[in-house]
C-alpha cells in the first residue's frame, strides 16, 4: 500500500520586529548619504558658477572701462618704418591710419592697396595688435635721379617720380626742357638703371641731365671736362661701353666743355 504525499505551502519564516528596524535605519542611512552628496555638489557647481560670473562680471566692468578710457580697440600708436623718401606723416594720411581711431573700423587690407599705388612704393605690410599698436612697413624704390618741382622729386627705375623729404646729392639732377611720355619717362628710367648696375663708374660721374627730346639726354660730367650726347632708349647701352672706351684713351685730348655725340652707336663725334 502506498502512501500518500501531502503538498502544501512553504511555512513562512516571520521576521523580528528588530530585524525590521535594522534594514528600515539602513536604508535611511542611504538615502541621507545620497541627499549629503548630492546637496555637496549643488553646492560646489553653484559656488563655482558664482565665481565665474563673479569674475566675468568684473573682467567685462574693466573692459567697458579700457575701452571708454581709449584702451582697448583703439589705436593707440603708429610706427612707420622702412620709408627714407616718403614722410611719415603723408603716408599715414594717405592710408587713413590715425592715433584714436577705433581698431574695428580700421580695414589692413585697404591701407596696404593706398599705399601700394603710391609712386615709388614697391611692398607695403600693416600689422596690429590687441594692445592698439599698429606697423606700417614700406619698401621704396631707389631713386636713380631727382628733380625741382613743387619740392624735390625721385625718378625711380619703374619711370615714376616720388616725392622726396629732401634732396639726394649722390644722384645726377635732370632738366626736362621738353614733356616727356610715359613711356619715355619709363624708357629713360630704364637707360639710367643699367647705367647704375652696370656702369656704376660712369654713373657716379653724372652730374646733370638734361631732356631735350623723346630719345635724346646730355649728360653733364660732374667734373665739368665735357658732357655726353646720347639716345636713351637703345637698350643696349653700347654707347656707355663706347663711352667708357674712349674716356680711358682720350679725354686728356679733349677740349674742356666738349660735347661727345654718341647717338650712333660705334661712333664718337667731339664737338
Amino acid at each position: 500500500m502506498s502512501k500518500g504525499i501531502i503538498l502544501g505551502r512553504k511555512k513562512t519564516v516571520r521576521r523580528g520586529a528588530n530585524h525590521r528596524q535594522r534594514l528600515e535605519n539602513r536604508r535611511e542611512q542611504r538615502k541621507n548619504l545620497f541627499r549629503g552628496t548630492l546637496g555637496l555638489k549643488r553646492a560646489t557647481a553653484l559656488l563655482l558658477i558664482l565665481t565665474v560670473l563673479g569674475t566675468g562680471g568684473y573682467g567685462i566692468r574693466k573692459g567697458l572701462q579700457a575701452y571708454r578710457d581709449g584702451r582697448i580697440l583703439t589705436v593707440n600708436r603708429i610706427e612707420v618704418s622702412g620709408n627714407h623718401h616718403w614722410e611719415s606723416s603723408r603716408l599715414l594720411q594717405l592710408a587713413g591710419l590715425e592715433v584714436g581711431s577705433g581698431m574695428p573700423g580700421v580695414s589692413m587690407k585697404s591701407a596696404r592697396e593706398s599705399l601700394r599705388h603710391l609712386p615709388g612704393i614697391q611692398d607695403v605690410t600693416v600689422r596690429c595688435s590687441l594692445k592698439g599698436d599698429l606697423r606700417v612697413e614700406v619698401k621704396e624704390e631707389q631713386v636713380l635721379a631727382i628733380r625741382q618741382s613743387n619740392g624735390w622729386q625721385g625718378l625711380t627705375a619703374s619711370g615714376a617720380w616720388m616725392p622726396l623729404r629732401e634732396a639726394e646729392s649722390d644722384v645726377p639732377v635732370i632738366d626736362v626742357q621738353k614733356k616727356l611720355s610715359p613711356g619715355d619717362l619709363a624708357a629713360f628710367a630704364s637707360f639710367l638703371e643699367g647705367a647704375r648696375s652696370r656702369y656704376a663708374s660712369l654713373y657716379a660721374g653724372f652730374s646733370q641731365i638734361s631732356l631735350r627730346s623723346s630719345d635724346e639726354a646730355d649728360v653733364y660730367w660732374r667734373d665739368g671736362g665735357f658732357r655726353a650726347r646720347v639716345d636713351y632708349t637703345n637698350k643696349s647701352l653700347n654707347s656707355l661701353e663706347f663711352l667708357k672706351a674712349l674716356i680711358a684713351r682720350e679725354q686728356t685730348s679733349w677740349p674742356s666743355g666738349s660735347t661727345v655725340d654718341l647717338r650712333v652707336e660705334g661712333f664718337a663725334y667731339v664737338l
